[in-house]
Formats: C-alpha cells, sequence, structure tokens
C-alpha cells in the first residue's frame, strides 16, 4: 500500500494563507463592529481643542446701545402746549422789562435796573424755551418741571394780589407814597395773568389722555 506524498507544493494555497477568500476581512483590533469586542475608549477633548463655530442664526449679546422703541405720533395736545409755552416765555420777557421801568430807583440807576430786568427776562425765557423742547420729545421730567412752575406762579401771583391789596387799604402808607400805587399799571397785569394762564392751560393739555400715553417711558421689546 501506498501511502499519500505530502508535498509542500501540493498544500492548499488557502491554508497557506490561512484566510478564506469567501469570508470578509477580519476587523482589526482598533474596530469594534466584531462581536465580543469591547468599543475602543475615546479621548477626552483637549481645552485646546478647536471649537464648531456657532450657526450663523445665532447672535452673542452686544454692549452697544439697543435701538429704541417707536415712540407715538406727536399728539396734538403736545404740540399745542409747545407753543402756549413759547409764548408764554415771550410775554413774560416783555413783563419783566416793563416791571424794570415801573420799578425805578433813584436818579441814575435806571440803567442798572434795565440791565438786571433783561439778564432776568433772558433767563426765564431761556428756563420757558427748554421747557418747551423737552416737552415737545416727550420727556416726563419737563412735563413734571412746567406743572410745579406753573402752580409757583399761581400762588406767586394771588399772594401778590392779596399783599397789594392789604397795602393799598392802610391809611398809613397811603400817606407817606402820597397817593401813588404800589401796583403794576392795568397793561402789565393783564400780561403777568396772560402769562400765568398760558403757563397752566398748556400744562392741563400735557396731562390730558392722548399725552399720557406720549409721556409714558417707552421699553424695548424684542
Amino acid at each position: 500500500m501506498s501511502t499519500p506524498s505530502h508535498d509542500p507544493s501540493e498544500r492548499d494555497p488557502h491554508q497557506l494563507s490561512g484566510t478564506d477568500p469567501l469570508s470578509p476581512a477580519e476587523s482589526g483590533p482598533t474596530q469594534n463592529s466584531g462581536a465580543g469586542l469591547s468599543p475602543e475608549p475615546q479621548k477626552p477633548a483637549s481645552p485646546y481643542s478647536y471649537q464648531a463655530a456657532q450657526p450663523a442664526g445665532y447672535a452673542y449679546p452686544s454692549a452697544a446701545r439697543m435701538p429704541e422703541a417707536a415712540r407715538p405720533p406727536l399728539p396734538r395736545e403736545v404740540n399745542l402746549a409747545f407753543w402756549l409755552i413759547i409764548a408764554a416765555g415771550a410775554l413774560n420777557f416783555v413783563t419783566t422789562l416793563l416791571g424794570s421801568g415801573a420799578a425805578a430807583g433813584p436818579a441814575g440807576t435806571e440803567g442798572l435796573g434795565i440791565g438786571i430786568a433783561v439778564f432776568v427776562g433772558v433767563l426765564t425765557t431761556g428756563i420757558y424755551v427748554l421747557l418747551a423742547f423737552f416737552i415737545r420729545k416727550g420727556h416726563n421730567w419737563a412735563r413734571i418741571t412746567a406743572t410745579v412752575l406753573a402752580a409757583l406762579s399761581l400762588i406767586l401771583m394771588v399772594m401778590s394780589w392779596m399783599t397789594l391789596a392789604a397795602l393799598q387799604g392802610n391809611p398809613e402808607i397811603q400817606e407817606q407814597l402820597g397817593g401813588q400805587s404800589l401796583g403794576p399799571g392795568g397793561f402789565e397785569i393783564a400780561l403777568n395773568i396772560l402769562v400765568v394762564l398760558l403757563g397752566v392751560a398748556a400744562v392741563v393739555l400735557c396731562w390730558l389722555k392722548p399725552s399720557n400715553a406720549y409721556f409714558k417711558p417707552q421699553r424695548i421689546t424684542y
């Protein structure tokens, strides 16, 4: 009986390579798709690694000033109050100059009195004009300031009338004055009353319902 020969050249080439051509390649040690293989642990991200960019729609908060909300249109009442305050300031300047002539002092001081009256008139008229413009812009503090000044003007006017009436009713004072009047003339009194009434009317217009919405602080909506 003859024994089979074991010639190395006759061996199956698949046995020499150790692979099966019909089976897929075996997974390497770094692949975790094979059965019984645990996934390779991931390395922690380095704090110096590149971070992904934010989406295009994301906006970082900015320290820039945010746009203000649109203020309501200028009410007719506020616009009328603006012109009333301007008119009151102009008439106030005229009454101040007239008062300087009525309260003339000793001879030689007329120029000084007129200079002081002009300075006071310009200062008070400037206050009227500033308040008028800030009220027209919708500043609530200007409306409050105008209200206080209008109330003070009304109170001072009434108190001055009461004081003049009491002094003119005193016979001793009338004897010292020689029959001269303490108060201003009728035209100046009428102008003073008109100035006060214009200021009061302007303040009332600023506190009406259509004006209140214009003076409310505007909130920014996002």
